[in-house]
């Protein structure tokens, strides 16, 4: 079993401190290292027990053969290729970088990259259970013929107005670095649309000239069915609390939930192991919640407490690295994502026109 040690590129962002701790529980990983100009970088280190070092010392050291990337998105894709470069596997967090250009680039990155060295997008819904066991159930005709899909994704109320959702270099506020997570999901059981119509709005009564666009309302188009998309950072519901896909198809449907794990199945009669009505499967209804409520110093974003989606994520990467098993979150399905979301903008600016992906 080959002993992965990891070191860390920016420590900014919530999903860094969830990541070490689910890499933790992974027998023969170790977390050693973190680098970040921020003046929180010793916070972070001194809380998870890491060392503070800078970018060439994460990046030099022999020992450390993984590097996760938690940097602003502008950075993502540089500190993705002096990793590579360095003969490291990596870790990016979503969405993969600021813009479709980053996302393009990281693909070529990959291309070149040496055949073990495995680059992995920060995509971890698309793991949870009741999306894996929906895109299984599709996969199967559990339901038959799929005619439409809809989702919904949300953010916390007041998130879209923080400085980590209006970056000035990223192509998008609040629908780029959190919607992406739902479209993520629809992406890895749907694939590709072939178009989108989209109108992205922002409330006058909810947001300010400081922040970027916070609610959208998207239709992909596939070649036999459309799926909605609405999406929206006002919810005051924990989160992925009311975000959910439901799919309707020719025999059945299934309606799933993220957090709480949730699968409902329908089906108009006994197949694929159902019986004839609806089959309900609850996996936990978690007490703790996803984000820590209490203030802290550490960043303006709550770091996580609901992790168990970060476990998957992590051992897919680290069971890729060490049998060559698939890359779970692949960077051909963020560019993907990326492409659909600066196709909503494009179509805002003509009036929710389609524009081909």
């Amino acid at each position: 079993m080959e002993n992965i040690v990891v070191g860390l590129l920016g420590i900014t962002h919530p999903h860094a401190s969830a990541r070490v701790r689910a890499l933790r529980a992974i027998d023969g990983v170790e977390v050693v290292a973190a680098a970040d100009t921020d003046p929180r970088l010793n916070y972070f280190t001194e809380k998870y027990d890491v060392e503070a070092r800078d970018v060439d010392g994460v990046l030099n050291d022999p020992r450390i053969n993984a590097i996760m990337v938690h940097s602003k998105s502008k950075d993502m894709v540089a500190h993705a290729k002096r990793a590579l470069d360095a003969g490291k596997s990596v870790v990016v967090e979503k969405p993969g970088g600021g813009t479709v250009a980053d996302l393009e680039e990281l693909e070529r990155l990959e291309a070149s990259a040496n055949s073990d060295q495995i680059v992995q997008v920060g995509y971890n819904v698309r793991l949870a259970p009741s999306i894996t066991k929906t895109k299984k159930l599709v996969e199967e005709g559990a339901i038959g013929e799929v005619v439409s899909v809809a989702a919904r994704g949300a953010a916390l109320v007041g998130e879209h107005v923080t400085e980590h959702l209006n970056q000035p270099a990223d192509m998008g506020g609040v629908l780029w670095i959190l919607g992406c997570h739902m479209l993520d999901s629809l992406v890895s059981v749907f694939g590709a649309p072939e178009s989108v119509n989209a109108r992205v709005h922002k409330n006058p009564k909810l947001s300010d000239d400081s922040s970027r666009e916070d609610a959208a309302a998207v239709l992909l188009n596939y070649p036999s069915m459309s799926a909605t998309f609405s999406f929206d950072g006002h919810d005051n519901l924990e989160w992925f609390e009311s975000s959910h896909i439901t799919v309707y198809g020719t025999h059945g449907m299934i309606q799933a939930g993220v957090l709480p794990q949730a699968l409902r199945v329908y089906v108009d009669e006994e197949r694929h192991g159902f019986s004839k009505g609806w089959t309900e499967w609850t996996e936990s209804h978690f007490t703790p919640p996803f984000a820590r409520t209490e203030s802290n110093k550490f960043s303006e974003l709550p770091e996580l407490e609901n992790i168990s989606n970060f476990h998957t994520e992590m051992r897919g990467w680290v069971d890729s690295m060490r049998t060559g098993a698939p890359n779970v979150a692949p960077v051909t399905d963020a560019l993907t994502v990326a492409r659909i979301v600066e196709a909503c903008y494009r179509s805002e600016k003509d009036r929710g026109a389609a524009v081909d992906i």
